[in-house]
């Protein structure tokens, strides 16, 4: 039987004297997709950095594959595990252009100095046709919108070929329009590529009409882990956010309204 693909168990992290996270406990199964929400300050972004090692805990443990996450074996595991980033202001004066900085992604299996081949430059390529941007392979990378700049970070960490994607607030700073776009990219890949998926966000509306799973963060706790229809209950995110959320109806779609 295949053992999940990522676990972490009690795990405890500290900043100096100060405790980020305590006693973090989840498990992630392959294909399955996974959001986390919470306030800001929960330390949802350094969860996230437990799986592929980026976070250090002092207590408990995190495997990927059966394999322990350690500072000495995270080197190997990475190239399994993209991680994209909220979107950042890029120089417009940045002599990359997109195709490049798609390609750039490859460097985590072929090694710094290695030099890319066809293999790669194919999968460059490709990447950029499955978040839809082959149009812009030539543009510089400091024209794009935010929305393409995302995508491109979406398509430079296709070319890792991984197995599992961890997206921290990819659509944090983002208009309505370039938000749908990256969730509905977002979701086309995890299915096309077969990928499991740990989301970070704020937005609840994307919760409720993408995820399978959810787990909350309150204060460095777990305080709740379940299927997302469960989640959609208004004194469970009432209490998570300690405002008063009421969830409505949007013709077959649930929206959360604080």
């Amino acid at each position: 039987m295949r053992p999940p693909l990522a676990r972490i168990r009690d795990a405890t992290v500290f900043l100096g004297r100060r405790r980020i996270l305590e006693n973090i406990n989840l498990t992630v199964n392959p294909g399955e997709f996974w959001t986390l929400i919470g306030p800001n300050g929960a330390g949802k972004s350094t969860l996230l950095g437990l799986f592929n090692g980026l976070t250090p805990c002092r207590t408990g443990s995190v495997t990927y594959n059966g394999r322990p996450v350690t500072p000495k074996t995270a080197p190997r595991i990475r190239p399994n595990i993209a991680h994209v980033f909220q979107a950042t202001d890029i120089d417009p004066k940045m002599p990359m252009n997109v195709f490049e900085a798609v390609l750039a992604g490859t460097y985590s299996r072929i090694g710094l100095l290695g030099k890319p081949g066809k293999r790669e430059k194919d999968l460059a390529a490709r990447a950029l046709e499955a978040v839809g941007l082959s149009a812009l392979a030539g543009r510089p990378i400091g024209r794009l919108s935010g929305g393409e700049g995302q995508r491109m970070a979406l398509a430079r960490a296709l070319t890792q070929e991984p197995e599992f994607l961890l997206l921290d607030e990819p659509t944090a700073s983002l208009d309505w329009q370039a938000r749908r776009e990256v969730l509905n990219t977002i979701d086309n890949l995890r299915r096309r590529y077969r990928l499991a998926v740990f989301l970070v966000t704020h937005d609840l509306n994307a919760v409720f009409s993408m995820a399978a799973n959810v787990a909350m963060l309150k204060g460095g706790r777990l305080v709740w882990c379940g299927p997302v229809d469960e989640a959609v209950n208004p004194e469970l995110l009432g209490f998570l956010y300690s405002v008063p959320i009421t969830i409505a109806a949007c013709g077959e779609r649930r929206v959360a309204l604080f």
